[in-house]
């Protein structure tokens, strides 16, 4: 599945568009390297998701992925926030 897809359908970001340009400007990582918008994100993969000056790093495992948007509460059966 695509990363900007998983990012915005499990809420991590809210709208695909801010995904893809997130990723393109270098502030996703996909175990540990920086990814692209349309890289494939598998269940085991580890995403960084690096803030800005305001909001700090958040590391997620992806658990499975999310074919749909995510409905709110059911977030945590596809990713888990890790260290």
């Amino acid at each position: 599945m695509r990363l900007d897809v998983f990012l915005k359908n499990t809420r991590l970001i809210k709208r695909r568009t801010a995904a893809k340009e997130r990723a393109g400007e270098g502030g996703i990582l996909l175990n540990g390297h920086p990814a692209k918008p349309g890289r494939d994100v598998k269940a085991g993969d580890v995403l960084t998701i690096l803030g800005d000056e305001e909001e700090a790093p958040r590391r997620v495992e992806v658990i499975q992925e999310a074919q749909r948007p995510v409905p709110k509460g059911r977030e945590a059966e596809f990713f888990r926030v890790v260290g």
